[in-house]
Order: structure tokens, then C-alpha cells, then sequence
């Protein structure tokens, strides 16, 4: 677990904007590198802060029997430098508006089972350019953001808390992973609760919590739930030449990312922070073509009448 803060001046009618991206699978032949690119590309035209919420890598390795088939794109021995190098390169021209790179359960393969840490080694080479404007820092598998919105003193006046965890467990079909969503809204006390892994593209609202401020007003806080999409695109079964998603009716979201925008305002003589969430995807998907015959058609013969 990792808690940073990150701290903002307070100014009237301006916004901070973040997007949350996860599940890039960047080293894996079914990456899509043309959303993905299109998408940071509007984001530093927006100077829209980035957060990768684990899995920017595939990480599948030569020894790795199952997978490496049809996964991996290096047949080199020094294949981990090769991705970390890819990556690196990259994410160069984005690197001063990302913040933060957490680890998903593809990184925590690498770091468990060859003792290398992917994500540190990737963020020591972005950062090692000491004109960018800030230090992209990496994280674990699940992190705490504090977003604090500080005033002319210096004085804290508004924070926004994101929880973050990659996700565990399989695709949950039918409950989507609001099931993992009620169980961390029972633990975690935080404006936003962010999952990936699944790679599907959810938005939801959490029953409020009740609670007494500083003050010693009785208040409610919402809290809201978001599931990020994947960069992988839907790939054929290693088997059954059938694509996954089609054999296990568990196709994947649209590649996309999920957007943050938090626009400090003031109201009755006290400070208030509005949120404006959504999921902004690359609206297209092939999954298929139609394909065309012609009927011939056969005409009935008259029987003749007696």
C-alpha cells in the first residue's frame, strides 16, 4: 500500500482533469497502440493528468508454456529489458503529464517469480530526464491518491481521496465486479474507489456514508465506484481458433479510460468541489464482417388439374 499526496493552488473556474487508464497490456501483440496513443495524445493536448492503474505491461516471458505462444513478441534472451525499453519509449512524450504507475498482477508476476521490478526500473527512465516538470511515481497493488486543493497560505481547503486496487479474481460475467466494489465500500472510506483487471467499463454510485465532520455537523458522503477497460483487444483462443470473449461471452470493453474533473467552487461562504466522472472510450470494434450469398430460387410446379 502507497498513500501520495498531490497538491493543487485553489483557483476559481478551473478545473483539475485526470484520466485513469489500466489493463494496457502494452508488450502484447493484441495491444491496441493506436487507441491507446490517440487517447494521451488528448490528454496532453488537454494537459490532463494520467494514472496507469496496473498492468502497463504483458510481461509474458519465453518460459512461460501456456502463454508465450501466441503472446509474446520478443525471442530474445533479454526480453524484460526489451518491453521496459519499448514502453519507456513510448510514453516519453507523455511522461510530464503522468503521475503515477501502480502495479498490477502481470508486473507482480515478474517481481514475485524473477525478483525484477518492471515498474521501478520503467519510471527511473522516464524520470531520469531532470527537466520534466515532476517525478512519475510507482506504486503498489493498491495505493491511496489524495488530491489537496490548498489556498493563497498554503492551507488545505478541499481534498478528493481515490483508492485504487488493480482487482483480482476472473471476468465475473454476470456481476461485473460490483460484488468486489461492495466489498471494498465496506472497508474504504474514500470519494472514488478504482478497479481494472477485469477489463470491463463500469460506472456506479455507492450508498452514502454518515458521518460527523470537524465541525460537528452530521453529514453524508457519496462515494462512487469505476472499473477502467482494457487496451487488449479480444484475441483467438489458443485452441479452438474461436476468439475468447465469443466462447466465454465475456467480451471486453472498448478501449478507453476513465475521466476525472474536479472543479473547485464556493457556495454559501464554504468551499465545494464539483465531479464530473465518466468513461471515455475509442468508439469502434471489428469483430467481424458480414458476408453476402445469393438464393436461387426454385418455382413450384403447377400440378395439373383433373
Amino acid at each position: 500500500m502507497k498513500a501520495i499526496q498531490y497538491n493543487t493552488p485553489l483557483k476559481a473556474g478551473t478545473t483539475l482533469k485526470l484520466a485513469v487508464f489500466s489493463d494496457i497490456h502494452f508488450d502484447s501483440p493484441y495491444s491496441d497502440h493506436q487507441s491507446l496513443k490517440k487517447h494521451l495524445d488528448f490528454c496532453l493536448k488537454e494537459n490532463r493528468f494520467v494514472i496507469i492503474n496496473g498492468d502497463l505491461f504483458d510481461a509474458i516471458l519465453l518460459k512461460d508454456q501456456k502463454r508465450a505462444v501466441n503472446h509474446l513478441m520478443e525471442q530474445n534472451d533479454n526480453q524484460l529489458n526489451t518491453k521496459i525499453n519499448k514502453v519507456v519509449e513510448f510514453l516519453k512524450p507523455y511522461k510530464d503529464i503522468i503521475l503515477f504507475i501502480g502495479r498490477g498482477n502481470h508486473e507482480e508476476s515478474i517481481l514475485k517469480y524473477s525478483g525484477i521490478d518492471i515498474l521501478e526500473l520503467t519510471t527511473q527512465l522516464l524520470n531520469a530526464d531532470n527537466k520534466s516538470k515532476h517525478q512519475i511515481q510507482y506504486g503498489n497493488y493498491s495505493n491511496f491518491l489524495r488530491f489537496n486543493f490548498t489556498d493563497t497560505r498554503n492551507k488545505s481547503v478541499l481534498h478528493y481521496d481515490i483508492f485504487m486496487h488493480h482487482g483480482l479474481g476472473a471476468n465475473s460475467p454476470v456481476t461485473a465486479g460490483m460484488i468486489d466494489f461492495n466489498r471494498l465500500s465496506t472497508s474504504i472510506l474514500a470519494d472514488l474507489i478504482l478497479i481494472g483487471h477485469k477489463h470491463r467499463a463500469i460506472q456506479n454510485n455507492s450508498q452514502p456514508i454518515m458521518y460527523i465532520d470537524q465541525t460537528g455537523e452530521v453529514k453524508l458522503k457519496n462515494r462512487q465506484f469505476m472499473q477502467t477497460p482494457s487496451y487488449q483487444k479480444s484475441h483467438d483462443d489458443d485452441n479452438h481458433n474461436v476468439k475468447f470473449g465469443e466462447k466465454f461471452y465475456t467480451l471486453s470493453a472498448l478501449p478507453g479510460f476513465g475521466s476525472i474533473e474536479l472543479t473547485p467552487y464556493s457556495e454559501d461562504g464554504k468551499y465545494r468541489l464539483g465531479t464530473d466522472l465518466k468513461i471515455i472510450t475509442n468508439p469502434y470494434a471489428k469483430a467481424g464482417e458480414l458476408s453476402s450469398y445469393k438464393l436461387k430460387l426454385i418455382k413450384k410446379q403447377k400440378q395439373n388439374q383433373k
